[in-house]
């Protein structure tokens, strides 16, 4: 069997990668926050993917800019540092090719399998946006059980302050899975309740938010209130 081509693992300084102008990923500056308190955490495990020939990012913009942050880069020779990239050599079609697949032909989150076990992580440095929030209360009935009154990112994140016990996690977990059963039945029913709306542009699509108030890097908006705003 032939051997699949692979890329090559090198290390670089942050001054060699440029931040693509392709990227279609939108970041915003909470999300860039969040990485840079996960790499605090757990430090950098690799993963970002540059191409040699142009050198721009294929994938890792979010991680890049918080290792930014944590090293206070600013271009200058003073503040340059090292970061192992995945190394590729692609002509700049490709690249525009892999930069959309990873943006946009990637697997979709399994929520309903997160929603099982979130209660036994620390997923307060994760980089949770308001959509990955809002897609894991379909699966979660009782969101009390994670934070008091959640209706926010924020409101998520903020850690109980007593840690339940085994018996307590354990019942816990018995009674989402049982919950995450009756949401998908549920989700199933209603999937044709979303929409989607697709722009030429992110200027476009910036445009409309601000008429109808809805943030532009927000991945999900309520139909009922967008519908509110026209009547």
């Amino acid at each position: 069997m032939k051997e699949l081509k692979q890329s090559e693992t090198i290390t670089i300084n942050r001054s060699q990668i440029n931040l693509n102008p392709y990227n279609p990923k939108r970041h915003t500056d909470k999300e860039i926050k969040n990485q840079l308190a996960n790499l605090k955490k757990v430090g950098f495990n690799g993963g970002i993917k540059w191409n040699k020939v142009t050198g721009n990012l294929i994938d890792g913009h979010r991680r890049i800019k918080a290792m930014d942050m944590y090293y206070k880069y600013d271009g200058t020779p003073e503040t340059d540092y090292q970061v192992k990239v995945e190394a590729v050599a692609f002509d700049i079609k490709t690249e525009k090719e892999q930069l959309t697949y990873e943006a946009l032909g990637n697997t979709r989150a399994d929520y309903s399998l997160v929603a099982e076990y979130i209660n036994d992580i620390d997923y307060t440095n994760l980089g949770l946006s308001d959509y990955d929030i809002n897609e894991l209360s379909h699966f979660v009935v009782d969101i009390n059980d994670y934070a008091p009154q959640v209706e926010t990112y924020e409101d998520l994140i903020t850690p109980q302050k007593e840690e339940p016990t085994y018996d307590e996690k354990k019942e816990q977990v018995k009674q989402m899975k049982q919950q995450v059963k009756e949401k998908v039945i549920e989700r199933q029913k209603n999937e044709d309740a979303f929409i989607t709306l697709s722009f030429s542009s992110y200027e476009a699509k910036s445009a409309f938010c601000e008429i109808m108030g809805i943030d532009p890097d927000e991945r999900f908006a309520k139909g009922e209130t967008v519908l509110n705003m026209i009547d």
